[in-house]
Parts: structure tokens; C-alpha cells; sequence
């Protein structure tokens, strides 16, 4: 039976943090959410063999106009649904007043970015904060985010509310120790003694790369032969390239790798990175970080930047450690350390895992979204 129709641009088959967030949070609910996203994604079309429905909206985008909100009103009443779960608050949010006409409920999952942007700019902040006023239900990825969500509420005159914390869900037998079913060394031709860096994610200045590669040739001169695996695609993919060059160091970009092989990367790290920074007077921040849950649930340890919820995945000193990504030094000092010792890294990866499984295991709903998704039934 379906409860809610969830509208999202971000979706599969993309593979940022929130398309990840999204499709597992759309597994565990499975059958009870329907996903209307954008068609196709990369020229790969929205997949249709998931066990929840997916409706594809033409193009890559869903535009909130007449033409989408049409769409998401036609769906929810075929459907026989009179919720809607908006996948991310902006702009999508903005078919929020044809929705409650049409007699929709809605709610809206809050990440990070698509809301501090908008909610800097005069008119558009305004919008958006009406728009998350009048939703029946909101969650955040984070504690950070629901902080900004209140914030920006008592900013324009809404008032506080509950914003409880939808955490990220990490698949423990997808993600775990050990996982070996792609040989990562041998398809990159990496040497058995060499130690492996694993950045994960999109190829964007925000992630940090750049700074990784820059802080190589430190952590190689303090620990010997050391390897940066880069998995993902983007457009800073030229640069990257050119800065390794530059710098003669040895970083292997992988591309993007099936979904079934992303286990075995991470699970044949030695140390996870994302050297995120806060950019734009913290406008553009990481909204929490999924790769560095999945990172933890394979039991490696990270290193990443204080940057929006990033210390809520990674908790200093205790799996990993939390630093300032802009001084090299102290990137790479972090890394080294993890590096040199084995036996703390081993044990703030088992700590990683342990700490996933008890924050961000499956199985786990604020009781505010569980009561509006089954409004009128017993869950």
C-alpha cells in the first residue's frame, strides 16, 4: 500500500549524498513511498525495477511550474495518496500552494546546501521559509541542518517548531569489513605495500580533492608509499588531473564504479578522506557526509574537514578525526597518524562501525513522520 508520493530531482541513478540518503530511505519504506523524479540522469534513465514505484518526469530536472505540479497532483490522486514528500525543499517546495488547493498534504526532507543558499537571498528566503512553514511534517539530515531550518524560521517571523533528525540509513551487510568482491589493487594495478587514501564522491571544488592532492607529498615523505584512490566524476576532473601531474604524485582516478563494487573500495582503504571546507561564508556546506557512515561501517577510519555535519558522522578522536581542511599541515598530520598507527586506526574503525550501527542503522523513524506518513491507519 502506498502512503506518500515522494517528489525529488535528486534521485537514482545519480550517486551525490542525497541520492543516496533518498533510495535507502525509500528501501527500508518500501512499498509505502512512490518516487515521481527526474526521467533520466547522466542519459541514464530513473530506474524502474526498485520495490517501490518510480514515476519518471521528463528531462532531467523536475521544474516546480504548473506543468510539474500537474503532474504530482494527477500521480498522488491515481495513487489514491493525499501526501506528498518533497525529496529536497528547493525550489521543489515552491508547488507547495497548489498542493494544499488540490487538498495535499506535504512534508520536506532538508539536506544542507539547498537550503542555506536560498534562504541568503532576500525574497527567495522568504519564499522558502513559507513554504517550510506550512509543511505538515519537516526532517533534517542532521542536527546541524535542523538548527538552520529554526533558525531561518525565527528569521521570518514563523516562530520555532519541531524539526526532528531523519538520520541517513547505512546498509551493515552491504558495508562491512572484508568486503572483496572486486580486486580494487590489482584492477588499478596498486602494489600490495602500498597504503590507500579513498576519497569518494562527486568531483566538485566543495569536496576538497585538490587539497588531498596537494597535502601527498607531505603524508608520502612522513610514511613512505602512499596511493590516493579517487572514485566519482565531475568537472573538476581536468584539474585534478593536472594538479597530480604537477605535483608527480600517485593518484589513481577510478570514475565512476558500479554500485556493487563500492564495498570493496572502501573496504580495501586504509584511511578514508573529505577534506570539505565551509565556502561562501558557510552558504555551501556538507550537509552531514554519507560516504564517511559508509566509510565507518566498513570499518575505516576518516579524516574530514569541520564543515556543516560532518562531526556528527565522524566523531573526533574516537573514529576519526575532524580538522581543518584548508591547512595541509594539519590534513595531512591527521592522516599520517592513521597511517603510522595501525593498531589506533583498527580500533577507531571498529569504533566507526559500532557508532553507525547505533545512530545510523535501519530501523529508526522520528515518530513524527511515521505518525503523518500513516495518518488514518494503524503503522
Amino acid at each position: 500500500m502506498t502512503d506518500a508520493l515522494m517528489v525529488t530531482s535528486s534521485f537514482l541513478p545519480g550517486r551525490g549524498g542525497i541520492e543516496s540518503y533518498l533510495a535507502e530511505l525509500c528501501d527500508e519504506l518500501a512499498p509505502r513511498i512512490a518516487v515521481l523524479a527526474a526521467g533520466r540522469r547522466e542519459g541514464t534513465p530513473l530506474p524502474g525495477d526498485l520495490p517501490y514505484l518510480t514515476i519518471p518526469f521528463p528531462g532531467r530536472l523536475v521544474v516546480p511550474g504548473p506543468r510539474a505540479a500537474r503532474s504530482v497532483i494527477d500521480h498522488a490522486r491515481r495513487l489514491e495518496v493525499d501526501r506528498v514528500l518533497f525529496g529536497t525543499p528547493w525550489p521543489l517546495s515552491l508547488m507547495a500552494p497548489k498542493l494544499r488547493d488540490a487538498g495535499l498534504s506535504y512534508g520536506v526532507i532538508v539536506h544542507g546546501a539547498e537550503l542555506l543558499v536560498p534562504a541568503a537571498v532576500p525574497v527567495v528566503g522568504g519564499r522558502l521559509a513559507a513554504a517550510l512553514a506550512g509543511a505538515d511534517v519537516i526532517v533534517a539530515v542532521s542536527e546541524f541542518t535542523a538548527r538552520k531550518v529554526q533558525d531561518l524560521l525565527d528569521r521570518k517571523g514563523y516562530g520555532s517548531r519541531s524539526v526532528p533528525v531523519l538520520r541517513a540509513r547505512v546498509d551493515l551487510d552491504r558495508f562491512k569489513p572484508g568486503s572483496a568482491e572486486v580486486d580494487v589493487r590489482r584492477r588499478h594495478a596498486i602494489a600490495d605495500e602500498a597504503r590507500i587514501v579513498l576519497c569518494f564522491g562527486r568531483l566538485v571544488r566543495r569536496k576538497g580533492i585538490h587539497r588531498l592532492i596537494e597535502a601527498l607529498p607531505t603524508i608520502r615523505s612522513a610514511v613512505g608509499e602512499v596511493v590516493v584512490v579517487v572514485v566519482g566524476t565531475g568537472p573538476e576532473l581536468r584539474r585534478l588531473r593536472r594538479l597530480t601531474e604537477k605535483k608527480q604524485v600517485p593518484v589513481v582516478f577510478a570514475g565512476r564504479v558500479p554500485d556493487a563494487d563500492a564495498p570493496s573500495y572502501y573496504a580495501g582503504a586504509d584511511v578514508f578522506a573529505l577534506p570539505v571546507v565551509d565556502r561562501y561564508r558557510g552558504l555551501e556546506v556538507e550537509g552531514l557526509g554519507v560516504v564517511l557512515l559508509e566509510a565507518a561501517a566498513s570499518g575505516v577510519p576518516s579524516v574530514t574537514g569541520r564543515s556543516g555535519g560532518t562531526p556528527e558522522a565522524v566523531l573526533h578522536g574516537r573514529t576519526g578525526f575532524v580538522v581543518d581542511a584548508a591547512d595541509p599541515l594539519e590534513l595531512a598530520d591527521a592522516i599520517v597518524r592513521l597511517l603510522r598507527d595501525e593498531r589506533s586506526a583498527r580500533s577507531m574503525g571498529e569504533a566507526g562501525r559500532a557508532h553507525v550501527a547505533d545512530a545510523f542503522a535501519r530501523g529508526t523513524f522520528p515518530d513524527e513522520l511515521m505518525r503523518w506518513l500513516g495518518k488514518g491507519r494503524t503503522i
